[in-house]
């Protein structure tokens, strides 16, 4: 005798589908994600001066927004200044251009083509459990594989491949020489999943070589000079990441209805005892 349609699964498959046309909409037209660097001199010439650097990331753009305090602060901290430099002790061998990363625009072309893939796997699995059409649990594994790929891109390798769209270049700056010595940096991160907002909040600490007299250049590079020296900068700052809100609702979305409720009701259709046919 054949069985009756599996209710559960078919539910499970509309609201599926529902979620995954509100995803084609969000990607289309909402925020993907922001990213923020926050930054304050606390200590030194340019105390009181900041600046705060801000990108929002959607389908078409990708607009970055610069704010700065303490203008007039920051423009007499580098006319006091003088240009002295030494040999970097970084033993860093790292090779920029040897570090290929997926440009921004990339993903902002295939995210939406695999939303509307994703939708229509979603309406196919549907219509084949509705007729229950054998193995097809293919195309759901298919289907939870293409999302978990939608939430990696959002998530990891679009914000990512906003680096990997620029082309730094060769500056005018040698890179085996700094301006700073006796660095000291700590931080913590702040991570809100709720909200979808990861933070890292640093603090550093340094000696600037361009505001240290050329008398006792020496004595500052052998050692410290102590917080009350002139040279000394301490900088607070905030750098993170914030993602739309439909990207959180995404994460969540897969766990509840393409990871967890799957997996339910596998285990209740297996573990289900009929009941006694009546003689």
């Amino acid at each position: 005798m054949r069985e009756g349609r599996p209710h559960a699964k078919l539910l499970l498959h509309v609201v599926q589908v529902a979620i995954l046309f509100t995803l084609i909409q969000a990607v289309n037209t909402q925020t993907w994600y922001t990213g923020v660097v926050d930054v304050d001199y606390t200590e030194g010439l340019p105390e009181g001066a900041g600046m705060e650097v801000e990108l929002e990331v959607d389908q078409e753009t990708a607009d970055g927004k610069v704010h700065v305090d303490g203008f007039l602060t920051f423009m007499q901290w580098q006319t006091t200044r003088n240009d002295t430099t030494i040999p970097s002790e970084s033993t860093d061998d790292f090779d920029g251009e040897s570090l290929e990363l997926k440009p921004l625009s990339d993903f902002q072309e295939e995210l939406p083509l695999l939303a509307k893939i994703a939708l229509a796997l979603g309406i196919l699995l549907l219509g084949l459990t509705f007729f229950q059409i054998k193995n097809r649990f293919i195309i759901g594994l298919i289907l939870n594989g293409l999302v978990i790929w939608i939430m990696i891109s959002l998530v990891i390798l679009a914000p990512l491949g906003y680096v990997g769209g620029m082309d730094f270049g060769t500056g005018s700056y040698e890179d085996d020489r700094e301006s700073t010595v006796h660095q000291e940096a700590e931080g913590r991160p702040s991570i809100d999943l709720y909200n979808g907002e990861l933070e890292y909040i640093f603090t550093t600490k340094s000696y600037d070589l361009g505001l240290v007299d050329k008398s006792e250049l020496d004595e500052v590079i052998a050692e410290p000079p102590g917080e009350d020296h002139d040279s000394y900068i301490e900088m607070d700052g905030v750098a993170g990441i914030h993602y739309g809100k439909f990207v959180v609702e995404l994460v969540w979305s897969w766990i509840v209805l393409f990871f967890l409720a799957p997996i339910a009701i596998g285990f209740i259709n297996r573990v289900k005892i009929e009941k006694p046919q009546v003689l």
